[in-house]
Order: structure tokens, then sequence, then C-alpha cells
């Protein structure tokens, strides 16, 4: 299941007006740069034309310091497993630390212990066939001063899967643990194995999406997704079209590991998956059916409103409860989201035959405030004289800091029924909604 993947020497030399270095590839599994196909038909790297590299001296420490580096270059006819990297200028003397993508704004950088922040690896990832997204192909390196080599080392792992047939736009890798996000690499400058950790502040996320941006996966074609390495408390799980398509338990799969590959093989979504994950996007331009502002009618609105994914239309009802004034839920991209606007105001979250709503996730779009919100059972005709009941484990929790995300894990739903996503303090909003749903049998 797991193969061994190379490391990257480049060598450094210095003049006083340009810096250039040589980075050379072995010719066994690998993942940086561009995955090609050697003459034994393995994965092979190779660095690409326009590769760039970014590299810190401790010359322009000490302590930490917010560093734009010094961005190094490559200009290549052709894909090669050596290339010349190329930086206009001097480099300060020093120890150096080297990371691959390169930077593209300044970051904390800190020289005494040999560490730096704002390393992403991409919570979203566009596929390759027979490759990966560049973006997510973070490498590291770290040579003492006078050295005159650079030894990269990978920082994520990659999980590799086919699927088995062209239907196949999208999908989702799933653990407990941060597996993408924003991290801080700390390099060991004795062994190289180089780390990514978590840090305050920074965001980190539980799963990777990935597609070809709209356009179907190729069957029997192999495609590779990027994760941050992780011990993994509870597995990983796959799924395609919003399908759970495979599930591995912390004793198949203990943990992600650095430089290897994970060979997921050939997936294909069942005919009555057990899990449906859902992903809904507010973020950008609202549907059309939806409401687009506060107040968009005098009393109550009661609309549904269409969401259309993986070729099925689910169906949201933007609602309010039976004395209000307004209607004030509303998908307003100007906002960031679908935004209820006050309290008493609901979303239906879609019903699905043969399934139950167990988990709903958002994250706020607005300004940190008290705010709150819960997963009611149904939506209360007078505000005056109902009160709200709630979903077991969908009582009302704080929605009050912005970016952060906020789950609500549901027992006792019942299959082909609508629950509603409803504020009770202030106002909310979302620029997305993950609902899991579990097939009743």
């Amino acid at each position: 299941m797991v193969a061994a993947c190379t490391e990257i020497v480049p060598v450094i030399s210095v003049d006083p007006c340009v810096t250039t270095f040589e980075a050379s590839v072995d010719n066994t599994p690998d993942f940086k740069a561009a995955l090609g196909i050697n003459g034994e038909s393995q994965p092979q790297t190779f660095w690409e034309d326009g590769d760039e590299i970014t590299v810190y001296s401790t010359g322009d420490g000490p302590g930490t310091v917010m560093s734009a580096g010094y961005k190094f270059s490559t200009s290549l006819l052709a894909n090669a497993t050596t290339a010349t990297f190329t930086y206009a200028g001097e480099v300060p003397a020093g120890n150096y630390m080297a990371i691959y993508p390169a930077a593209t704004a300044d970051r904390n950088v800190n020289y005494d212990s040999y560490a730096m922040a704002a390393v992403d690896v991409p919570v979203s990832q566009t596929l390759v066939a027979g490759s990966f997204d560049r973006s997510a192909a973070v490498a590291a390196a770290y040579a003492a001063e006078g050295s005159s080599s650079l030894e990269f080392k990978n920082l994520v792992a990659l999980i590799k899967f086919r699927v088995s047939s062209g239907d196949i736009t999208g999908g989702r890798i799933v653990a407990n643990e941060a597996i993408s996000g924003r991290f801080r690499l700390a390099f060991d400058t004795v062994s190289g194995n180089h780390s990514l950790g978590t840090y305050s502040g920074a965001t980190t996320y539980n799963y990777v999406d990935f597609s070809l941006g709209g356009t179907p996966l190729t069957a029997d074609t192999d495609y590779y997704v990027a994760v941050r390495p992780a011990d993994l408390s509870s597995g990983f799980k796959i799924y395609l079209n919003g399908c759970l398509v495979k599930s591995y338990t912390a004793v198949q799969v203990a943990s992600f590991a650095r430089s290897k590959i994970y060979n997921a093989g050939t997936l294909s979504i069942p005919a009555t998956p057990a899990e449906k994950l859902l992903h809904f996007d507010f973020s950008g331009a609202a549907l059309p059916g939806w409401p687009t502002s506060d107040n968009w009618q005098d009393g109550p609105g009661n609309l549904d409103c269409t969401y259309p994914l993986y070729g099925t239309n689910y169906t949201f009802v933007a609602t309010d409860c039976g004395n209000a004034s307004k209607a004030r839920v509303a998908w307003v991209s100007a906002s960031g989201g679908l935004i209820l606007y006050t309290t008493w105001r609901y979303l239906g979250l879609p019903a699905i035959s043969g399934y139950k709503l167990t988990k709903v996730t958002g994250s706020l779009c607005l300004t940190s405030k008290d705010r709150r919100a819960g997963i009611a059972t149904s939506v209360v005709a007078d505000n005056t004289q109902d009160v709200n009941e709630f979903v077991s484990g969908g009582e009302p929790i704080a929605w009050s800091t912005k970016g952060q995300v906020y789950s609500y894990d549901l027992t006792g739903t019942a299959a082909n029924t609508v629950y509603y996503l409803t504020c009770t303090k202030t106002s909310i909003g979302t620029p997305y909604l993950d609902l899991v749903y579990e097939r009743v049998l």
C-alpha cells in the first residue's frame, strides 16, 4: 500500500551578482514537481519550466523575522531531473532553509529555532491526470553555512486512486485530524525529518476536496491528492460525488506518513451509499430562485430554494417564524454567504429519502460577536408563545468568531425529514454548509 519517495539534492553556489544551485532527482518513486513515468513505468519526478523555490538565510536573523526570503526559479525547454535555479542577487551567508512551492507573501521565519509559519497544504486541490496539484507538493530543505547541497524532503503524503466510471466530478478525503490548511514548518537540522505542526490562529481542516473544476474524471487514470502527515485516530474516508466509497480504520491505516504514497485502488460509487457528505457552497453568486437581500418580503417567508449538486436537485427552505414581520433569510454574496439576519429565522435542510441527517457544519462569515444557532425540529408559529424544540445534539451553540468552524452531531433524527438551522441570538451567516446523511436500513 505504501511506496517510499526520493529526496531532491540541490547544490548551491554564490557569486556577487547571481546565486544559483543545481537540483537533481533520482529515479525512484517520488512526487516533487510533476509526476511522469520513467522507463520502468514507475512514477518519477521532474522539475518543470518555471518551478520556483524560496530560500531563507540566517544571515537575515536572528530571532523571528517577517521575511520574503529569496525566490529562485528555473527555465527549462523540457521537464528534467536536474535543473539550474537562479536568484538575481546575493543571498547573505548563513544557514539555509528552503521551501517548495515558493512563498507568495512574507511569512514569520524563526532563524534561531529553524521554523517558518504560513506553510499551506491546500484544502481544495485540482486533480491532474497521472500527477497532482503542484501547489500541494510541499517540500523543504535545510543546509548549514558552507554546505554545498540542500536535501529537499517531501512534507506531505499522497493518496493515489482511480475511478471506474467517467461521471464523477469530485470528492473529498476526510479524517478526524488536521490534514490540510495552514501549518508551521519545523526543520530538523540533524535528521532532516522536517514536519508540519499546527499553531494558534492558523486555520486547518480535517478534509481535502478535489475536482477537475467541473470536468468529469477519466476512468482508469491515476490521480493523487496531497495530505498533511498525521496520526489517524479513526482512519479516514473517501467520498466521490458526495457518496462514501471507501473507509479505512486506524488498524488498516494508522497514519499518513511524510513522503509516502497510499494507493486506494479503483473507486466506484455504490448503488446505495452508506453515507452522503454534501458540500453546499454559498460563497459565490446566489443561484436562481434564492432570496438575495434582507427583508425580501413583508411577513414570513416560506420559499423552497433549489441547489443542484452532482446531478440531484436538493431543496432548502428559507423561512421565518409564523408571526414574523419580514422575511429575513437570504443568500447575500456581498456579506459572504447565507445569512439568517435575526432570531426566529430558519433554513430548512434537505430531506433525502432513505437517509437521515446526522451532522451539520458551517463557518461564521460575519464579524465576531455574541451569536448563537441550533438545529430545530420545526418552525414555531408564534415566537411570543412557542419555543424552539431542538434535535438531540443540535442544541444552540455560540457562533461568535469569524472564520471559525461550527458543527452539530445529531442523534435521533429520521429519514426523509426536514430539520432547521435556526438563529437563536443576534444573527449568523455561513459561506457553506456540509451536511452528512446516513442510510436508514
